[in-house]
Formats: structure tokens, C-alpha cells, sequence
């Protein structure tokens, strides 16, 4: 398959599964949390925060809006109360792993 055809193939499937992502901040912030989850590192706010993506504002209006929607979870850390860790919702995260099996078999 061809490099644009791929990549129109993958933002319709993100249109139609993924309508909650509207800006860059929003795919990089689930993009990032997903990541952490996946390796077992849950992140952090404070490590979002350094990860680049936007001004502190910015991600914290992100990251709130996307709790709304119950796309993003937070639970206090285990080993340290006063740590919130943002997990993605398995929802979602199912939505992706669907995303990586078309990307599959497109490449």
C-alpha cells in the first residue's frame, strides 16, 4: 500500500473510532499515557507535564476534558498517595491495539 493511502486509511479509522481526539495535545497526551501503561510505568501528571507536548495550562485542560469524556482514568500511586497515575480507558486502548493490527497488515 502506498504511504498516503495508508495514511488516509488511518485517520478515518481515528475519525470514526477515535472522535474525542480533536487537537495534537489530545492524540500525543493519550499517545503518551498509553505508552506508560504499556511498558507498566504509569505515568505521572507531573511527567505529562515534561514530556513536551504543550504548556502546563494546556495539558491540564486536556487531560481534563479527556477524564470527562472517561477516555483517560487517574488513580492515586500505590507507593506514594500523592501521586495521581493516568491509565487509558480499555476501551480505547482496544481501539488502538485494532489500529496497530490495520497498520499491519497495510505495511
Amino acid at each position: 500500500m502506498k504511504v498516503f493511502s495508508t495514511l488516509r486509511a488511518l485517520r478515518a479509522y481515528e475519525r470514526e473510532h477515535l472522535p474525542f481526539l480533536l487537537t495534537l495535545e489530545d492524540f500525543d497526551v493519550i499517545r503518551e499515557i498509553g505508552y506508560h501503561q504499556e511498558s507498566g510505568t504509569p505515568l505521572t501528571l507531573k511527567l505529562l507535564f515534561l514530556q513536551n507536548i504543550g504548556s502546563i495550562a494546556t495539558i491540564q485542560r486536556r487531560v481534563r476534558r479527556l477524564k470527562r469524556l472517561g477516555v483517560v482514568q487517574q488513580r492515586r500511586s500505590d507507593a506514594d498517595r500523592r501521586n495521581i497515575e493516568l491509565t487509558v480507558d480499555p476501551e480505547v486502548l482496544g481501539a488502538y491495539k485494532r489500529m496497530a493490527g490495520l497498520l499491519k497488515r497495510c505495511g
